[in-house]
């Protein structure tokens, strides 16, 4: 009965508790996860600036009104003239009650420096939107951290009560020796403190999936089930050669977002260049008002072309100052690309090694159980002694923990190897991952 029970316990495929699909959690952290809000809100705040900044270059109108109440109305009586007939006519100075409204429209004919910051601050908006699509990217990486990492520690505390109980057999066996009187209090008191042992660990264990399952609901917004089993385990195949993810490695989101805040940069830069030119704007207004005056027209119209010209030290100040602000962006690009490529090559190489690892872990595990049993048989017959019956089981428990470890690497790592690569996680995304969302 207890090799059957150590056999079960060691041998049989360990489940980890099933959480929902990774997609539940990816979803929901895109759309809820706080970095991703941020970057969110900053698109909309660069596309209203980028909308801003084309409005100031394009024809604008605006309008006035005003009613005015006076005191004292004054009249300008004028007499007929000489010879004739005609009555003379009244002027009126200042209206009682007036009436007064006009509209103007400003028309910009030349205004390269707007131009140009209306191109940098539509390159900003494009920025922003390649920045939430590698920062979804990231939320993506975190997540998928997050839940390997739980359903490791899931499996871990599994294993741990299995290992719980696979000691309190030994110390039933020890007990039943010691009663037989082919066993002492020695071997007995032994296999208690390994149960208290275990007991440990699994103590441990439920302690990390508290800490997991709050972290990775905090990350997704999605509080994850832990109530039924899920698999965990890889069928440890190669990725496909380097050159396969580092292939278009200048569309991916976060190096794609550093190019548009370069090109961002060398537009203010010409934007600053360009107010060495004079910018030209005419205005046409439309006045009507109930007291013309002298004028003797209610409605009249006045159209006006003006020119502006300045110069001074400042404006060849900005113009060093914004070229090194683009010269510090493209730095920046040039890191981001590096970074980047540098962040494929490693998870492309950490997949290579978490297979090697994973293959060798297995081996591992199987050996180990092999010998736990070994042991037992032995131990019941006689052969061997209690320490080294209770060093097998610790061996095979410790197997089994690195054999769940290095089986959750492996495909977090190969997800960390698809985000790194601009691929999205979840299996319906919509848009190309490599476009901005």
């Amino acid at each position: 009965m207890a090799i059957v029970f150590l056999l079960v316990a060691l041998l049989s495929p360990l489940p980890a508790f099933a959480l929902q699909p990774l997609e539940v959690f990816v979803a929901s952290a895109r759309e809820r996860n706080p970095d991703a809000l941020e970057a969110k809100a900053n698109l909309a705040q660069q596309s209203a600036q980028a909308d801003a900044a084309l409005g100031r270059v394009l024809p604008g109108i605006s309008a006035r009104g005003s009613y005015t109440r006076n005191q004292y109305g004054v009249q300008l009586d004028l007499p007929p003239a000489p010879g004739s007939t005609t009555p003379g006519s009244s002027i009126t100075i200042v209206p009682t009650n007036q009436w007064d409204g006009s509209a103007t429209l400003t028309v910009p004919l030349i205004d390269a420096a707007g131009w140009a910051r209306a191109a940098s601050a539509g390159t900003g908006a494009h920025a922003a939107d390649w920045q939430l699509a590698s920062t979804r990217l990231l939320v993506e990486g975190q997540v998928a951290q997050g839940y390997y990492q739980l359903v490791a520690d899931l499996a871990l505390a599994t294993a741990s009560r299995r290992a719980l109980d696979v000691s309190r057999e030994s110390l039933r066996l020890a007990e039943s020796r010691y009663q037989a009187g082919v066993g002492t209090v020695l071997e007995v008191d032994r296999a208690r403190a390994d149960v208290e042992l275990q007991t440990q660990q699994v103590a441990a264990a439920d302690l990390q999936v508290a800490l997991a399952v709050r972290a990775l609901e905090s990350a997704s917004n999605v509080r994850p089930d832990v109530s039924t089993a899920a698999p965990l385990a890889d069928d440890l195949h190669a990725e496909p050669p380097l050159s396969a993810f580092e292939g278009d490695l200048g569309r991916l989101p976060a190096v794609a977002a550093a190019a548009e805040n370069t090109h961002a940069a060398d537009y203010q830069v010409r934007a600053q260049r360009f107010a060495l030119l004079p910018s030209i704007a005419g205005t046409f207004s439309e006045r009507g008002t109930t007291s013309p005056g002298f004028v003797g027209h209610n409605w009249s119209w006045q159209a006006v072309l003006v020119a502006t010209w300045s110069f001074d030290l400042t404006n060849v100040a900005n113009i060093h100052g914004q070229s090194a602000a683009a010269d510090v962006a493209r730095a920046r690009e040039l890191r981001v690309r590096l970074q980047t490529r540098d962040a494929i090559h490693r998870q492309w190489e950490t997949v290579a090694a978490a297979i090697a690892r994973s293959r060798s872990a297995r081996a591992g595990r199987a050996a180990a159980s092999h010998a736990a049993q070994q042991a037992h048989d032995r131990y019941q017959a006689g052969t061997i002694t209690q320490l080294d019956l209770l060093q097998a089981q610790r061996d095979a428990f410790t197997a089994d923990v690195a054999r769940i470890q290095a089986d959750a690497d492996l495909i977090n790592a190969r997800a960390q190897l698809r985000v790194a690569a601009g691929e999205t996680l979840l299996e319906a995304a919509g848009p190309h991952p490599l476009s901005p969302q």
